[in-house]
């Protein structure tokens, strides 16, 4: 007799992207550019290029790590208020576009890796959300 709450021999694939305010632009060997509308809007470019990982926001580097042995999988950042606001100069000099969020957002990037450093999984998060959540 057979048991009824086993799984079935093959598990569907669960490969994708999967955001509701977020969409992959590139992707490459250790690099992620993505768009995303919420909490604000902006692009996010991950890079693990050459031994250094960093993470920018809207052009603005908002973390970065020299890794000669390891690459973190696992990086908090914050975006602070002038990079989610922008600025905008005038002749007085620069000054905060009042437009965005008035106070810094915590931002998380989890990877998992299969063993030749491909990225297998990239989940964003910002202010506790997951804002974008990709699996290869």
């Amino acid at each position: 007799m057979t048991n009824p709450f086993e799984p079935p021999v093959e598990l569907p694939s669960e490969k994708g992207v999967f955001a509701d305010h977020a969409t992959l632009v590139k992707r490459r060997f250790l690099f992620r550019v993505i768009q995303y509308q919420h909490p604000f809007t902006g692009t996010l470019v991950y890079s693990g290029w050459w031994f250094r990982q960093k993470i920018e926001i809207n052009g603005s580097v908002v973390w970065w790590k020299v890794s000669w042995l390891n690459i973190d999988r696992d990086v908090s950042f914050t975006i602070p208020v002038e990079v989610l606001s922008g600025k905008q100069v005038n002749e007085d000099g620069p000054q905060l576009n009042h437009s965005g969020p008035s106070q810094p957002i915590r931002g998380r990037i989890e990877i998992q890796f299969t063993r030749g450093l491909q990225i297998r999984r990239f989940r964003l998060w910002l202010d506790n959300t997951i804002v974008y959540d990709e699996i290869d």
